[in-house]
């Protein structure tokens, strides 16, 4: 009797243990097409695209070292002081903890926040969580790659 609890156990264990990557392939998938609906909305200023995928106590550490809320990027875009023309990623790595990912990358950009330059590249770090089935970025962290 324990032999067959035993193999059962193994079985299920084998079966549950080949399942996963999928599903974590597929989370993984979800996030990295995430970052990129993210990056097409701070080019098009689609304030309700940003509203969506950042949570409200999202904060971010840009790469100029400043602290950013989501209200701040929000109003940036709102005012037109935040004026992207290219925010592309790359190299982009996923790694999902239940109901947390972590996402980094490298981002090439091109724009202005009032009138100043901001173009150059960084190295990124974003924090997602998912509440109520969707995911939404919680934390960034940026530093200069250039």
């Amino acid at each position: 009797m324990r032999l067959i609890i035993s193999v059962i156990g193994a079985f299920l264990l084998m079966v549950a243990m080949a399942s996963h990557p999928q599903t974590l392939s597929q989370q993984e998938e979800e996030i990295k097409n995430l970052e990129g609906e993210r990056g097409k909305a701070q080019v098009r200023g689609d304030i309700a695209k940003l509203d969506e995928v950042l949570a409200p106590e999202f904060m971010e550490i840009n790469a100029a070292g400043q602290i950013r809320t989501k209200r701040e990027n929000i109003e940036g875009h709102q005012s037109g002081q935040v004026h992207w023309e290219k925010f592309d990623l790359d190299e982009l790595s996923v790694r999902v903890y239940g109901e947390t990912a972590v996402v980094s990358g490298h981002l090439t950009r091109k724009g202005t926040f009032a009138g100043r330059d901001l173009s150059g590249q960084s190295r990124y770090t974003r924090y997602y969580v998912r509440r109520q089935g969707r995911w939404q970025a919680i934390f960034q962290h940026s530093v200069p790659a250039n």
